[in-house]
């Protein structure tokens, strides 16, 4: 690889782009924080939110969440029978 010089604009461009980067970073933790009663099932962290909803956190082992269980869910159970097909499937690793 070689070196790349960037000019003043460019600079500032990449600092603010940075910058709203961790704005959305701290956005997320501090919504995280209002989810309480945090579970976990087949390495899939999920839990409610103030509005009754649940919410898939993460997925261990995966660096962003499976498609499917994107969004809220108004029963746990949903979760969980996703997460099962989703291992029958073959698209999540069940831990042993």
């Amino acid at each position: 690889m070689k070196n790349v010089e960037l000019t003043q604009s460019e600079l500032r461009a990449l600092e603010e782009r940075r910058s709203s980067l961790g704005a959305i970073d701290c956005s997320i933790e501090q919504k995280n924080r209002l989810i309480t009663g945090i579970r976990d099932y087949k390495q899939v962290e999920y839990g409610m939110s103030q509005y009754g909803l649940y919410q898939v956190l993460s997925v261990k082992g995966n660096s962003s969440l499976p498609v499917e269980l994107t969004g809220t869910f108004t029963d746990p159970r949903q979760i969980t029978r996703i997460v099962d097909s989703l291992i029958t499937e073959g698209k999540l690793i069940e831990s042993k």
